[in-house]
């Protein structure tokens, strides 16, 4: 289970430890607390005694740290667990109705590894859209915040302001720069259209600058305190208690670098 939510140690102590943080652990139904604290010993056909829960806990506790995330009760460091176990519940959604159609038709011919791969494809397919620099869902945060109707889903065009938004919100407070990493990403790719475009985009860069999977995780951040915001004054409050250091104050240039992005929505 820990594995399947992205956790750096695959070893169940690292599993049980993050179940018993207060903010997780508030969030738990007693079910959920009870299989994790008495966990089944069972010998597998390869190797020492193990434990483990019964299959739907799983889902149970994807459930509970979604509802924690949704509340803000989730650490910064912990909300890319949230963002994974919305990856396992429609992934097991997605299995589970072509099973029970399976089954309803009378088409029971797949085995368990046919399912299985299906299960693996589809949490390839939802994971595929953290592939790109920004997810779908990153701008659908940013219009549900504004209270604007995205008029064309399909489309990759949006509203100008945006890239104020993802400069401010992303890159300036990136692994804690406060600017710095902006500033150097853009030496390295200048705007060199009058329309403001740059030749390539930013996270082309960062492998160099400080790597794929601090950007990663600062997004997930991003979009969890999104998705637990009503509006976009809520959200800089949860963005702000989340990242102090990259709070503006009337002595930073960040004022000038970001004009209040309510006045261009």
């Amino acid at each position: 289970m820990g594995r399947a939510l992205g956790m750096k140690s695959e070893g169940g102590n690292i599993f049980s430890r993050t179940m018993a943080r207060k903010g997780v652990r508030s969030a738990l139904s007693q079910k959920v607390i009870d299989a994790v604290e008495n966990p089944i010993y069972f010998k597998p056909l390869n190797g020492d005694l193990a434990y483990g829960c019964e299959a739907e806990i799983l889902i149970e506790v994807c459930d509970a740290l979604i509802e924690a995330r949704n509340e803000g009760k989730l650490a910064s460091s912990q909300r890319f667990l949230a963002v994974q176990a919305e990856f396992i519940i429609r992934s097991a959604a997605k299995v589970g109705i072509i099973s029970l159609v399976d089954e309803a038709t009378g088409y029971q011919d797949k085995t368990k590894d046919e399912y299985r791969k299906l299960f693996d494809k589809f949490i390839r397919a939802e994971f595929r859209q953290w592939e790109q620099e920004f997810p779908d869902k990153f701008f659908d945060m940013i219009y549900r915040l504004y209270g604007l109707k995205r008029q064309k889903p399909d489309s990759t065009r949006h509203p100008q302001f945006f890239g104020k938004f993802i400069r401010k919100y992303v890159y300036y407070p990136l692994a804690n720069s406060n600017g710095a990493i902006l500033e150097r990403l853009e030496e390295k790719n200048p705007v060199v259209y009058d329309n403001g475009g740059r030749r390539h985009k930013f996270f082309q860069y960062l492998t160099e600058e400080i790597g794929m999977n601090a950007f990663r995780q600062h997004l997930w951040q991003v979009v969890g305190i999104g998705e637990a915001s009503q509006d976009k004054r809520q959200f800089d409050r949860g963005f702000y208690r989340a990242f102090p250091e990259a709070a503006p104050h009337k002595t930073s240039d960040q004022m000038e670098l970001f004009p209040d992005l309510d006045q261009n929505a």
